[in-house]
């Protein structure tokens, strides 16, 4: 009987399955769903674990999500170290969003030179955030040798991916012919693209040209529209440039108290062209200029004027 019982054992310990057995992939598409699912801690947790056992088992999406765990503390506690180390070990295997991450902790610890090197490893993989950042190393000289046909060069391959900021700042070095000879038609083209993608920057940049006819024809309308929605964006330069707008008619009709309101916003947070311009003018307004430029700026959620 005991000879049985022992026989009985070895035969279920035997069929199960043992770790290395154990399907990497499949863990850890489990454990995605479960941490996406999850509606209490309990559930991160169990998601968690799964993610942690396909981590062990070496394969690099789930190493990569494990540190983003530790990182952010979902399902395990928050640990930075543990995180840099499993964003390490998928890094290692080739994972780009992992030497991304890696990079990431070497510019946060201010080693810009390591940190431009895991970004090179990302970036020759194809990551768009990894191409942007080492473009700006490179455009800065940060950590490595300036290069502004190489920052060029990687902010068109992340501006391809449709990365916003990489339009704009591409659409910056075309524009000023930085890295390369200027293409002001290029530069127009790269601004509209970033300024629909919603990026403030762009959407001031593009009211600038549409103003000057830089590599476009001059449409202070078109102009005056880019700039009142970078305004509505909280973008202190083009609040400023839109009050001058509607102070000179330029694109818009002429709104005097609608031009100190935006003034007065642009000021409000700081803004050290708009600060000294609303000081020197505030004195020399009707207090009927005054009130209404108040109500306004307060219509559009703004402080009032002082």
């Amino acid at each position: 009987m005991i000879r049985t019982a022992a026989a009985l054992l070895a035969l279920l310990v035997s069929c199960l399955p043992a770790i290395a057995d154990e399907d990497a992939v499949a863990l850890y598409r489990r454990g995605e769903v479960v941490i996406a699912e999850a509606t209490q801690e309990s559930h991160r947790v169990d998601g968690a674990a799964l993610i942690a056992r396909a981590a062990a088992l070496g394969y690099a999406p789930a190493q990569y999500h494990l540190g983003f765990l530790y990182g952010q503390g979902r399902g395990v506690a928050r640990d930075p170290g543990k995180a840099v180390a499993w964003f390490r070990r998928a890094a290692e295997q080739g994972n780009a969003e992992a030497q991304y991450a890696v990079g990431l902790s070497f510019f946060n610890s201010a080693d810009k030179t390591e940190a431009a090197a895991w970004f090179r490893r990302a970036a020759d993989r194809g990551l768009a955030d990894a191409q942007f950042q080492l473009a700006l190393l490179y455009e800065n000289g940060d950590g490595i040798e300036p290069n502004e046909a190489e920052a060029r060069r990687l902010y068109r391959a992340a501006a391809d991916k449709k990365d916003a900021a990489a339009m704009f700042n591409l659409a910056l070095m075309l524009d000023q012919g930085r890295g390369g000879p200027p293409d002001p038609e290029g530069a127009v083209d790269l601004y509209i693209r970033a300024a629909q993608a919603s990026l403030p920057d762009a959407m001031h940049a593009l009211c600038e040209v549409l103003l000057d006819g830089r590599g476009v024809a001059p449409d202070p309308e078109k102009a005056a529209g880019w700039c009142h929605a970078a305004a509505a964006q909280g973008h202190p330069p083009a609040q400023m440039l839109l009050a001058t707008l509607y102070a000179l008619g330029r694109g818009i009709a002429v709104d005097e108290a609608r031009a100190v309101a935006w003034l007065s916003i642009a000021a409000a947070q700081g803004y050290p062209p708009a600060v000294k311009a609303r000081d020197d003018m505030l004195p020399r307004l009707t207090a009927e200029i005054r009130s209404r430029a108040a109500e306004i700026a307060a219509e559009l959620g703004a402080g009032a004027l002082r």
